[in-house]
């Protein structure tokens, strides 16, 4: 069996690999070594044997890696096929259930359920759930998500809600701390038995089931085995290291049917344990140490020369990794080249900024924008610093990673939207609602509607039709307001009628999301219009899991998701990467980038603390061996997920963190990091948090001026049509942001060497001699030559400025005692913080939900009363 000669070169180990003959083997390769280029080339020469490609089942860990490999193999297969089996264990599981459904018991059309779905239901069933020793109060759905995740992981590893409840039953309770201990796994216990139940009425399963399910079909009906492992001839696994027990269980019976249930019969599988970070308690050598230990007639092959990662890389990423036990003592060799460069940032703006402005650089040279990559290790609040930074420079780019869609600024409108029509209640929801596209209420005016809101103790929705009445709101605030009441009177009359996918797409027309990017010039516009398609795959998802659901239903189960920070498996697939990925570092596996910029690396993230319960799992459920929970285990597996990040790269890294906290306190390195630094023998090179130079201002006005007039083109050709007498004024100051606009391309397009001073001074005579008086008394009143002038990006003057031409002051709305501000120490703090947060809160005083402590108070006060 010759590999295809119309494939990529391979290595003698590769090609040795791609022709073995029956029986199981092995290949062991560092990262790039060309392993799962070796496996799509096997699939191929098993085709071109005569061997039917649905007669191949290919396996990955993850989704991601899945959708990968059956991309590649899809790319490299020439004969025709029905159905290619190349997934994940669960999707295999699933398969296998469908295929067999009459055996099964199961309904051959079901959907599996997500995380997500299983942590709303918990949610809206909270009150029936058994949770005396567990603080739900202050945070349900991160605690139901914890619970969620633990099931998951009790799952993965084939331990079952019996087996968990027979084991919590079995604990002491001798003293006070057995008693508490055994109190509490016994109530998680009961959490895991509810789940299932709750899903067994409902008539579906999740990912977990679907493997368990399956093993259990294959291991007690051996006619069905059979008829498997007829189907089945072959069964390759990409990443066998990261395989929990359950599903090393499936393969391993897979596999022996493939052989007509003697040994492991035609398996082949590849493995590195350096980049394994998803075995529980870092046991990354234990499915190679038992398939060696179950196969005499193992065959090995391995491969030590990265076609990726250069020497440089290699190098320091094996300082990092040397120390993480266990390990199988791979030795992979680079190319020589490559470059690691290690930053210390003055702060996370810096860190931003130090990035943007590489990335900025990497793309003028010629580096496509979707192969360079900047790992995070949250990317709902570190990877939000970056993607402003990205976006000041207009460089295309991506968050990618759990919850990170309902962090997108399109997506969070129809979410504000979708809250305030289950919950009129929802202050903060009504108020983006108000303030963002289409009904752009003013500040003041929104103010105003939250100041009745709170004096006459309504809720938003019915404190609007009241500020319809009341003299403090001007007509173009009426006709704002009647225009969202309008719009929430007409969705509401469907909410409970519509499909949740025809909601959402109305939804969506209605608030004319999709044709405002018509007159956006951001470099993520297309981003933009992915993410509102995505949104609306997640309805129709929740329609075919769900046939009888009505839009209210879907409202509160994006809600929920968006509360908990948990990513919509449908919603995840990174299907055609544009633009820079900023993604987090658990989720680096499988990219292959060119740059990578790694950050967060100061000692309190990387390792940082492990996981707290009720995540963690037991020893006494756990199969024997595995390397014990403890601080260790937690360091070695954070070093394993510091080596993947920096061998994603093919031609450089950048090893980031930040030297000094908020408050100003230090923060010291990574000791990954510093491990690397010596090993290359390379310094710090320090970044401070910088302010434009003169080039960078003019292009920055010139980019926000262009916004800003793109903007005022639908907000003004929309005036035109309202019966308002201050319509010319609109009209002159969106004549005045062109102006400006031509003004700035002017400038940057002056004579070489040509004071910025003297050309400004030339443009503006020329300009006003070309406008009306009233558009000269606009322009004479605008800041921007001051900032130019300047040469200093003061985005905030620039943004007051521009506020000062079309907004009223809210000062009459500012906390005041006497001729002062009224500021307590947490005011003060706020604002340090977040001058938005103590906008919304002390200036707008929207209503919030009190917290736990605010309520114990408050009983308190009462009582006291």
């Amino acid at each position: 069996m010759p590999p295809s000669s119309d494939g990529p070169s391979l290595t003698a180990e590769q090609a040795r690999a791609v022709v073995h003959a029956a029986g199981p083997l092995l290949v062991l390769g560092g990262p790039g070594t060309g392993k799962t280029t070796a496996l799509v080339e096997r699939f191929v020469a098993l085709t071109d044997e005569a061997v039917a490609p649905e007669a191949i089942v290919a396996l990955a860990p993850g989704p991601a890696a899945a959708d990968d490999l059956r991309r590649r193999v899809e790319g490299r297969l020439e004969r025709p096929y029905e159905r290619l089996c190349v997934c994940t264990p669960a999707q295999l599981g699933g398969r296998l259930l469908r295929d067999e459904a009459l055996e099964a018991g199961l309904d051959p059309f079901s959907v599996p359920v997500s995380r997500a779905e299983r942590l709303v239901m918990l949610l809206e069933r909270v009150d029936d759930l058994s949770l005396r020793r567990h603080d739900v109060a202050a945070d349900p759905a991160a605690l139901l998500a914890g619970v969620v995740e633990r099931i998951d992981r009790l799952k993965a590893e084939g331990i079952t809600a019996a087996r968990a409840e027979r084991w919590a039953a079995s604990l002491p309770t001798g003293d006070q701390d057995e008693r508490a201990r055994a109190g509490r796994e016994r109530e998680l216990a009961a959490l895991y038995t509810a789940h299932d139940r709750l899903l067994a009425e409902q008539g579906v399963l999740d990912g977990g089931d679907l493997v368990l399910r399956a093993i259990a079909l294959l291991e007690r009906r051996p006619h069905v085995r059979a008829r498997v492992g007829a189907r089945v001839r072959h069964v390759l696994v990409d990443g066998l290291a990261d395989l929990p027990f359950a599903a090393m269980r499936l393969v391993t019976l897979l596999a022996a049917g493939t052989a007509g249930g003697a040994g492991a019969g035609n398996l082949w599988v590849t493995a590195c344990d350096d980049t394994a970070i998803t075995r529980v308690r870092g046991a990354v050598t234990r499915n190679v140490a038992d398939l060696r230990a179950a196969q005499a007639r193992l065959v090995e092959v391995t491969l030590e020369r990265s076609h990726r990662c250069p020497d440089a890389l290699l190098r320091a990423a094996d300082a990092i990794v040397t120390e993480a036990h266990p390990r199988l003592g791979l030795t992979t060799q680079g190319r020589p080249g490559g470059s690691v460069r290690f930053w210390r940032c003055a702060s996370e703006r810096a860190q931003a900024q130090a990035v943007a402005g590489e990335v900025e650089r990497l793309l003028r040279e010629g580096a496509p924008p979707e192969r360079v990559g900047v790992l995070v290790s949250d990317v709902r609040l570190e990877g939000q610093a970056v993607a402003l930074a990205l976006e000041e420079r207009a460089v295309p780019h991506r968050l990618i990673g759990a919850g990170a869609l309902f962090q997108r600024a399109e997506v969070r409108d129809v979410l504000a939207w979708l809250r305030i029509l289950v919950d009129p209640t929802d202050a903060g929801a009504a108020v983006r609602a108000l303030a963002r596209p289409p009904i752009e209420l003013r500040s003041v005016d929104l103010a105003r509607c939250v100041q009745i809101a709170r004096r006459r103790k309504l809720d938003m929705v019915s404190a609007l039709a009241a500020a319809l009445e009341s003299p403090q709101l001007p007509p173009e605030a009426r006709e704002r307001v009647h225009a969202f009441l309008a719009l929430h009177r007409s969705a509401a009359a469907a909410l409970d009628t519509a499909r949740p996918d025809l909601f959402v797409h109305r939804l969506i027309e209605r608030l004319g999301l999709r044709r405002q990017q018509l007159f956006a010039a951001q470099a993520d516009v297309v981003e933009r219009l992915v993410n509102l398609a995505r949104l609306a795959e997640l309805a129709a998802a929740h329609v075919r899991r769900a046939p009888q659901a009505s839009a209210r239903d879907f409202a509160r189960h994006l809600a929920a998701v968006s509360d908990a920070g948990v990513g919509e498996e449908e919603a995840g697939a990174d299907r055609a990467p544009q633009g820079v990925r900023v993604v987090a570092l658990e989720a680096a596996g499988g990219l292959e980038l060119d740059h990578v910029f790694v950050l967060g690396l100061d000692a309190a993230r990387m390792p940082g603390a492990a996981g707290a319960p009720p995540r963690s799992i037991p020893d006494a459920l756990l199969p024997t061996g595995l390397p014990t929970d403890d601080e260790a285990t937690h360091v070695a597996r954070m070093r394993r997920v510091a080596h993947v990040a920096l061998t994603r790269a093919r031609e450089g890294a950048v090893l980031a963190y930040v030297s000094s906290s908020d408050r100003g306190a230090a923060q010291p390195p990574s000791p990954f990091a510093e491990e690397a630094r010596i090993a290359l023998g390379a310094a710090w090179e320090d970044r401070e948090e910088g302010l434009f130079g003169p080039a960078e201002t003019l292009h920055a006005a010139y980019t926000q001026l262009r916004d800003e007039l793109l903007g005022d083109v639908g907000r003004v050709g929309k005036a035109l049509g309202e019966l308002r007498l201050d319509t010319d004024l609109d009209l002159g100051h969106a004549v005045v942001r062109f102006l400006e606009l031509v003004k700035v391309g002017a400038l940057l397009e002056r004579p070489a060497g040509q004071p910025l001073g003297d050309a400004l001074a030339a443009v503006n005579a020329r300009l006003g001699g070309a406008v009306t008086a009233q558009q000269r008394e606009v322009l004479l009143s605008s800041r921007l030559d001051e900032v130019l002038l300047g040469a200093e990006a003061d985005e905030h003057a620039r943004a007051a400025g521009a506020a000062a031409r079309s907004e009223p002051s809210l000062e009459a709305f500012l906390p005041r005692r006497g001729d002062g501000l009224a500021l307590s120490a947490s005011d003060i703090e706020t604002y340090r913080t977040c001058p938005l947060k103590y906008k919304f809160a002390r200036v707008f005083r929207i209503p919030q939900e009190p917290t736990l402590n605010q309520r114990f108070g408050i009983v308190v006060h009462q009582v006291l009363e």
